[in-house]
């Protein structure tokens, strides 16, 4: 399709992703609607009816302990903050994160606190209970992207360096994800849609400032690694972030009115970002993608905003509607800036695997494309050496180590965890799975308990229902660890391990059940990783 002007702009032979979920974003190109579909699924699709971007501002501390109010801004405006609703609990020194869709809060004191709460950002309203932390803490920080919420650091009777994360468009409690460089409370967090960052914080309690700066990789989970210094050691500092841009902001025993900034993508020393309006400490953050706005603080209740991409010092925007608050936590709507940007239906899913430790992400690319893979979800355990499967709206997966016979799924149209489908006939790792776009098939594999010993059994699912997987039939020999490629009538199974490498190719008709049949020979007996196939729906890899 040649490029040619039309009165609404121009039509590209490549949509483009679509720049936010609000009234003022855009989705120029020719979409199919396959593709609207699944962006107005997810809530991101511009329409008139998508408000502004919110910023939000929950809990903290009034001059008499915590409090469970939220209040709301509208970032792109200035203007006083007005109310939203009310946390499940009154607390202060907690953290938020949030995707374009909810806001979350964690931790926190009095207590310290191990509750995790969540509002709705297009529905102003009361918290609703999400989960609980690992463990009870307060002077937590978090971020996110889309996908992941990351909380880090803290307090819990003790300075702790623990990070856990949870999967924002799910419920349930946090899952331990690593550790911060060094243990600290009262830190700074805000992420790219790739890289959480954490920031300054107090080391001892006494307090005592750091000016450690360490991130993440969201998608995966593990330690941290140092990323620089803040210009200023400190504790009690805010942060906000567009996609590329992260900045600290307050802090510090004085305190402090230092803002300063990081590349989020790289690594060094934060640089001099200019002045808030005053010296703070214990105030809170939230973004869009092109403006930060500070909230709070000891002790004041004014609101003040920069504009990320310059420097400069910090501009009036309004006030908190209380004579101060301080150890708040702020998040908002406005994650178009960290959002996954998938533009076709035509996606490739890869779940689980392992790293130096066993993983929990789902990620994903677009095929018709290239580039790096993105968050889509998380499976409800950490594992590898699974099987999967999938429709066109579906994508299973079955088993895995540690030996589980869990089978699990994702509907392509919604981010988020996995979903519980039914059981495997027994509990294996080392399976491999194919399907058509009805029916996926696993084979067998390891058993684990009390030794590793291979079965040959062959199961089914429906992939559009769920429940239990339905015995097949049976491979040649019993073999783990084979590729598979399948077109929409017939599925192959390649290679695997017996007891020596096999170069066995062996096949059955998807829609009919029962043994394999010896289809031919690989060219060298292979297993593992390097047995993995792939297909479409004449040939096969």
């Amino acid at each position: 399709m040649a490029i040619s002007s039309w009165n609404a702009g121009i039509i590209r032979p490549v949509a483009v992703p679509p720049a936010g979920p609000f009234a003022t974003g855009a989705a120029p190109g020719v979409w199919t609607l396959a593709q609207a579909t699944f962006w107005i699924q997810q809530g991101l699709w511009p329409t008139a009816g998508n408000a502004a971007p919110l910023g939000l501002f929950g809990g903290g501390d009034t001059g008499s302990g915590g409090t469970n109010s939220i209040d709301q801004i509208i970032i792109a405006t200035t203007a006083n903050a007005t109310d939203f609703g009310d946390l499940t609990s009154a607390r202060s020194y907690l953290a938020s994160c949030s995707s374009s869709v909810r806001g979350v809060f964690a931790g926190g004191s009095v207590g310290p606190s191990n509750v995790i709460d969540y509002v709705t950002f297009a529905s102003a309203g009361n918290a609703t209970d999400f989960g609980d932390l690992t463990a009870a803490t307060s002077g937590v920080a978090g971020c996110s992207n889309a996908v992941r919420g990351l909380f880090g650091g803290g307090t819990t009777g003790s300075i702790t360096s623990a990070i856990s994360y949870i999967t924002i468009a799910s419920t349930g409690n946090a899952t331990s994800f690593g550790n911060l460089t060094v243990a600290r409370q009262a830190v700074a967090g805000f992420s790219s849609s790739t890289r959480g960052v954490f920031g300054g914080g107090d080391t001892d309690g006494s307090p005592t400032s750091s000016n450690v700066i360490d991130y993440v990789t969201i998608a995966a989970t593990g330690n941290a690694t140092d990323f620089g210094d803040l210009t200023v050691a400190r504790y009690g500092v805010a942060g906000c972030a567009s996609e590329t841009r992260g900045l600290f902001a307050g802090g510090g025993i004085g305190p402090t009115n230092v803002i300063d900034y990081v590349t989020i993508a790289t690594t060094g020393n934060a640089i001099d970002f200019g002045d808030l309006l005053e010296d703070l400490r214990r105030l809170a953050g939230c973004a869009s993608s092109t403006r930060g706005v500070f909230a709070g603080g000891y002790v004041t209740n004014a609101i003040q905003y920069v504009t990320i991409a310059s420097t400069g010092n910090a501009t009036d925007f309004g006030d908190l509607p209380y004579d101060y608050k301080y150890a708040l936590a702020g998040c908002s709507s406005a994650a178009a800036a960290v959002q996954p940007t998938p533009t076709s239906a035509a996606m490739a899913f890869f779940g689980g695997g392992y790293d130096t430790e066993s993983q929990a992400a789902i990620q994903y690319v677009n095929i018709a494309t290239t580039g790096n893979s993105m968050l889509f979800g998380d499976l409800t355990v950490a594992k590898y050496n699974t099987g999967s499967c999938a429709s066109s709206t579906r994508g299973v997966w079955g088993g895995g180590t540690a030996v589980t016979n869990v089978i699990e799924y994702i509907e392509f149209s919604t981010f988020g965890k996995t979903s519980d489908f039914g059981d495997l006939i027994t509990a294996v790792y080392g399976l491999t799975g194919l399907s058509n776009s009805t029916r996926g098939i696993f084979t067998s594999g390891y058993t684990g308990s009390p030794a590793d010993v291979a079965i040959n059994v062959i199961s089914y699912i429906t992939i559009a229902s769920t429940g239990n997987a339905t015995d097949f039939g049976d491979l040649v020999a019993a073999t783990v660890l084979l590729g598979s490629a399948s077109s929409s009538i017939t599925g192959l199974f390649a290679g695997g391990f017996t007891t020596v490498y096999t170069n066995v190719i062996q096949y059955v008709t998807i829609a009919t059940t029962g043994n394999t049949t010896d289809f031919g020979d690989l060219a060298t007996p292979l297993a593992y990783i390097s047995s993995a196939g792939c297909s479409n729906a004449h040939g096969g890899i």
